[in-house]
């Protein structure tokens, strides 16, 4: 069975009307002055409130932070487990009612907030007023939606097979695999620069993010078997930490060891590699946890009082080489 029918695809089809238009030398002139900072910027003009605008686009954010969490991005769309996309559609679902009724909203106090805009800018009515489109036109580009389907492998075509096998036809799967492994990657690096550089203890606020990463590996763990013990590795961290207060000392070395290999998409697939040919600890060193009170580990501090873990991570890149988490990877 193709590792594809476990996949499906949701394509995000959300309109948002940006209230600019583009910037003409003639806007700079029209009142004698320049325009405020407010009104015109990087070559756009702003022909609406920006503020009454932006729940449209914190709605479509939400959206791709919902697809994101449970799936990869693909192409433009998101590959998802078969077995989550209930789940996320039921939250897309709630999304379209919500994008809807801020639709009505915005109609509603459309004439209000036009008003208010011009009268905030005295001497620049006209340039807000000539390129304003209807309001019925404006709320025809208001528009949340999205579609759901499946992949397939071209079956039964001889020729074409013998075309891709001859061409650069990628492995679909080792593709959504890379780009898996890329995206956590980049959420790993973030959490480290946000809430664990110059730390030497973190609340359990802290583990949310990690859990979402470990729940998104788990649910794609079918794309390779590399995934499995990765997650494995998360989980046996995880277990050990204390469930409540904050986490300091050994505890915190071991989230740093476990973070620094997150943060490292190829160390990520070679340590589970590692682990199913039976090396047992893949690319992570014995617990340290394991070894509290006999003064050995990691986590020791060295002579500049960084431990050998925070340095590691210190040395790794805001960004890989070459890396992309916003297209697909073949």
């Amino acid at each position: 069975m193709s590792v594809l029918q476990d996949v499906v695809v949701v394509s995000l089809d959300v309109h948002i009307w940006s209230g600019r238009k583009k910037l003409r030398p003639e806007d700079l002139t029209v009142s004698g002055k320049l325009p405020p900072k407010d009104l015109v910027s990087l070559g756009s003009k702003k022909i609406f409130d920006p503020r009454a605008l932006k729940p449209f686009g914190m709605v479509k954010r939400e959206a791709d932070s919902i697809c994101l969490a449970k799936g990869v991005r693909f192409a433009r769309s998101y590959a998802i487990p078969r077995m989550e996309v209930k789940d996320v559609v039921t939250e897309l679902n709630t999304l379209s009612a919500k994008f809807g009724k801020l639709v009505e909203s915005f109609l509603t106090t459309f004439d209000d907030v036009k008003k208010s805009w011009k009268e905030q800018h005295p001497g620049y009515e006209h340039l807000i007023e000539a390129e304003l489109l209807p309001k019925s036109v404006i709320a025809a580009k208001l528009a949340f939606g999205f579609q759901v389907f499946c992949i397939n492998a071209v079956e039964g075509d001889a020729e074409l097979d013998t075309l891709m096998e001859n061409g650069k036809a990628g492995n679909l799967t080792v593709g959504l695999v890379g780009q898996l492994y890329a995206e956590i990657a980049s959420q790993a690096r973030e959490l480290v620069r946000q809430s664990l550089f110059g730390r030497n203890e973190v609340t359990q606020k802290f583990l949310r993010p990690l859990r979402a990463m470990r729940e998104k590996l788990g649910g794609l763990v079918f794309l390779d078997a590399a995934v499995t013990p990765l997650v494995d590795s998360i989980d046996g961290v995880i277990t050990q930490l204390p469930k409540k207060g904050k986490i300091s000392g050994l505890h915190l070395e071991a989230l740093r060891g476990i973070l620094a290999l997150l943060c490292d998409a190829s160390k990520m697939r070679q340590h589970g590699e590692m682990i199913l040919k039976g090396e047992a600890n893949g690319l992570l060193r014995q617990n340290d946890m394991q070894a509290e009170g006999n003064g050995a580990g990691g986590g020791e501090p060295q002579e500049d009082g960084t431990s050998e873990t925070e340095e590691m991570l210190t040395s790794i890149p805001a960004k890989a080489p070459g890396e992309t988490t916003s297209a697909f990877v073949w």
